[in-house]
Parts: C-alpha cells; sequence; structure tokens
C-alpha cells in the first residue's frame, strides 16, 4: 500500500501582462502532476494596476470555471479543489501598457510514495 504525505505550498509571485485584452498569461499551472495529487486550498489574485481589469480563469481537474473579474486595485480570494492552472487576461485603455499584481496561494496536496 502507497505512503501519503500532506505537503503544503506557500507561493507569492509577482506578475505582469499586457493590457490588451488578448494575451493569456499563465500564473500557476500543475501541468505534469497526476490528477489525485492536485493541490487544494485558497489563492489570492491582487490587482495592483491602476487602469487595468484582470478576467482570472481558474482550472480545477483541467476543467476552466467561469472567469473572475479583478478591478483596478483590488483582489478576489478563490477557494479551490484539485487546482490545475490559473490565467490572466487584462484589458486597459492602453493596449501597449501592462498590467501587473501577484498571485497567493496556500495550497496542500498529497503525495504518494511507494
Amino acid at each position: 500500500m502507497p505512503k501519503k504525505q500532506l505537503i503544503g505550498i506557500k507561493r507569492c509571485t509577482p506578475f505582469q501582462s499586457l493590457c490588451d485584452g488578448t494575451t493569456v498569461t499563465t500564473i500557476y499551472t500543475s501541468a505534469s502532476t497526476p490528477t489525485q495529487e492536485l493541490p487544494s486550498g485558497i489563492i489570492t489574485v491582487v490587482n495592483t494596476s491602476i487602469d487595468c481589469t484582470m478576467e482570472v480563469t481558474v482550472s480545477e481537474d483541467g476543467t476552466a470555471l467561469p472567469s473572475y473579474t479583478v478591478t483596478p486595485q483590488s483582489s478576489i480570494t478563490i477557494d479551490v479543489t484539485r487546482l490545475s492552472s490559473v490565467t490572466v487576461v487584462c484589458t486597459g485603455t492602453d493596449p501597449t501598457a501592462f498590467c501587473s499584481g501577484s498571485f497567493e496561494a496556500d495550497l496542500q496536496y498529497t503525495a504518494y510514495q511507494s
């Protein structure tokens, strides 16, 4: 019988994305992680931009959930289960400008050892 170990991940990562409304920026991915080991917990996306709005898409078990809108100078906190990715698309008045923010995560996953 494989051994299980609960592992915690705490991450705070700054990011930037072009405010053109089309550039998709991946701010988190678990692409090569087996489904049973995908993390769960709480994530926060902080929009520190002054005039860019972020559309945040969270995928659980590889399935994209409805997007969240994060207005300038605000944030959103989301409970996640089996998190596989988080992407951001920014829209602003100047499509050559960059939006900025941070991705904060407090996640746990179960690692299986044989």
